[in-house]
């Protein structure tokens, strides 16, 4: 230890503790960066569920995780889709239930899931430069509720979400989902969003 010096002390005998300092998060707008509302899976890892769990206990996930969304993968660890905490615990899960013939209980994430390939993304790059306003005009038009990041090497690193958007900066979002075929078109006249 001899490589190292002794600190000097100082007498604290009035115990006064300074003023600490309150981070007040900057208010977030419609022009601020993108980035403010990206969930990087780089920075932290994602809640993630097998596409057969069911609804009650992927509730618990989120809960326990404070997640907004939950990634659904197959056997294999790939991912399939995505759900949010606000899907599994609306209404339309009882209608899907009553339509599947199913108790609550046993409807699964892949019921409730938006299949990955209704979803679309955007580059890590392109976010980089782009603002809130951008990222939610893109869902809008898309008529998504998720908008994927990627990498440069192509794979997904991150996601936004309109509900984030949404609770963040305290404004209303109505995005409807667009069918991409005759199937889809029935199933939201037979059960709109």
């Amino acid at each position: 230890m001899n490589k190292f010096k002794e600190l000097r002390l100082q007498d604290i005998s009035n115990g006064a503790l300074s003023n600490t300092v309150n981070e007040v998060e900057p208010t977030l707008d419609l022009t601020s960066p993108a980035l403010k509302v990206l969930n990087s899976f780089t920075s932290k890892d994602p809640v993630r569920a097998h596409h057969d769990l069911s609804i009650v206990d992927a509730l618990k996930q989120t809960s326990s995780r404070c997640s907004d969304f939950i990634l659904v993968v197959d056997n294999d660890e790939k991912l399939i889709g995505i759900t949010s905490s606000a899907d599994l615990q609306s209404s339309k899960i009882m209608i899907l239930a009553q339509r599947l013939n199913l108790h609550r209980n046993e409807v699964t994430l892949q019921h409730v899931m938006t299949p990955l390939s209704s979803l679309a993304g955007v580059s890590l790059q392109s976010i980089s430069y782009a603002c809130i306003g951008d990222a939610l005009q893109t869902m809008e038009h898309q008529g998504m509720m998720f908008l994927l990041v990627t990498s440069a090497e192509h794979e997904i690193c991150g996601l936004i979400s309109a509900r984030e958007i949404a609770k963040k900066l305290h404004i209303p979002v109505n995005i409807n989902p667009i069918a991409n075929g005759f199937s889809e078109v029935l199933q939201q006249v037979d059960h709109p969003h």
